[in-house]
């Protein structure tokens, strides 16, 4: 029974610390609610979208275009995945390399780095078909997915894109990074 009244007054002191907490949270609302100006208004400030504005600068690291690649059904790097590397020019697809992602899900080198870093449309084809099949994945005959075309524009070669590609047997996303 001794042992329980510490206990007590660990719980009285966690719960009149959390009450004192949030009350201290509330203060300047409710200062601002009565007329008086608010303490803090950054903090008051609306929520918006982070934008960067500029490129993003990496000590160090030169502009460039790089791919990450995952594999949601087996929660891995896509390791293996062949992957189509083409310029879009006048409606026309200019092959440029074929790449094989590496153990981390990326690939060796950037796509696009230097010279060969300018501004278009570009493809990337993920043969995802082919990457299933090679795992032995056991998926329903025939494919849904066989090969999946991620189209981008590059606008300005002065920033760095990174490219983190997610796919599965029946969906994929991709975004851009940074």
């Amino acid at each position: 029974m001794a042992h329980s009244i510490p206990t007590r007054l660990a719980r009285r002191q966690f719960a009149l610390t959390g009450l004192a907490l949030g009350g201290a949270a509330l203060m300047p609302r409710a200062a601002e609610a009565q007329g008086a100006p608010a303490v803090d208004s950054a903090a008051q400030a609306p929520a918006r979208p982070a934008q960067a504005s500029g490129p993003i600068v990496l000590h160090g690291v030169s502009p460039r275009l790089t791919v990450h690649a995952l594999d949601t059904f087996h929660g891995a790097a896509a390791t293996g995945l062949r992957v189509d590397f083409s310029r879009l020019s006048d409606g026309q697809v200019q092959p440029l390399r074929s790449i094989v992602i590496n153990a981390n899900g990326r690939s060796d080198e950037p796509l696009l780095i230097g010279d060969s870093y300018q501004s278009g449309d570009y493809e990337l084809l993920l043969h995802v078909g082919d990457y299933f099949a090679g795992r032995q994945a056991r998926l329903p005959a025939p494919a849904f997915l066989t090969q999946v075309p991620v189209r981008i524009r590059v606008v300005n070669v002065a920033e760095r894109i990174h490219l983190p590609i997610q796919f599965g047997p029946w969906s994929y996303t991709y975004s851009r990074g940074s």
